[in-house]
């Protein structure tokens, strides 16, 4: 992917198919994950029939040679129905990517979101530790294993080395506020966490 992959995702964004890109490699060897995930993101609905092309030559937008390594492959639609963009001046961020399932329907959990999740989400950023994120719901969730996908960009490992502690300071702060605190009782009601992964980007140049 170093050598290759990467070139060719960008050349697909240079062509416009690809709105924008994300690869990511797991940092740790684990055999019940994922260990390369890609996010891709496109225009307009459009568009991802353009990929359905670029499948045909490459599935998953792989070639021939790296298919030859491949166990298994994933593909989930999904919508980004929330997300900050990281600031310029990255260097070597630190992703966490969080799957989550859902037992509400898909506007109650992103009012959730919008209520318990993002509010602690902009305080890890006031903090300084959190770059950017992306909160994706899945199209067609039905015997898949997340509904939606929480993925957060640290800005190095020294900030993701924070997470815990900048967690828990900002939380106690927000336990002021009785309408967070509420949902904070009853999260376990709404969504149920999934294995977290801690990956790299791989990206031209870095």
């Amino acid at each position: 992917m170093e050598s290759y992959g990467i070139q060719q995702f960008e050349e697909w964004k240079t062509r416009g198919i690809l709105a924008e890109y994300h690869v990511l490699f797991s940092r740790y060897v684990d055999t019940d994950n994922w260990d390369m995930l890609a996010l891709l993101r496109f225009r307009s609905y459009e568009d991802v029939g353009k990929w359905r092309e670029v499948e045909k030559r490459s599935p998953a937008g792989l070639s021939p040679n790296l298919l030859e390594w491949v166990t298994s492959v994933e593909t989930y639609p999904a919508d980004l129905a929330r997300g900050k963009e990281a600031g310029s001046g990255r260097e070597r961020p630190v992703y966490l990517v969080v799957p989550y399932t859902y037992s509400v329907t898909p506007s109650a959990y992103l009012e959730y979101a919008d209520n318990f999740v993002r509010p602690q989400l902009e305080g890890w950023a006031r903090a300084g530790v959190l770059s950017g994120y992306g909160l994706y719901l899945q199209r067609y969730s039905a015997n898949r294993p997340w509904d939606s996908l929480l993925v957060l960009e640290y800005k190095d490992d020294a900030a993701f080395g924070l997470r815990e502690k900048t967690v828990a300071k900002v939380r106690q702060e927000l336990q002021s506020d009785p309408a967070w605190r509420s949902l904070s009782d009853s999260k376990h009601n709404i969504r149920v966490e999934k294995e977290a992964v801690i990956a790299d980007e791989l990206a031209p140049g870095r």
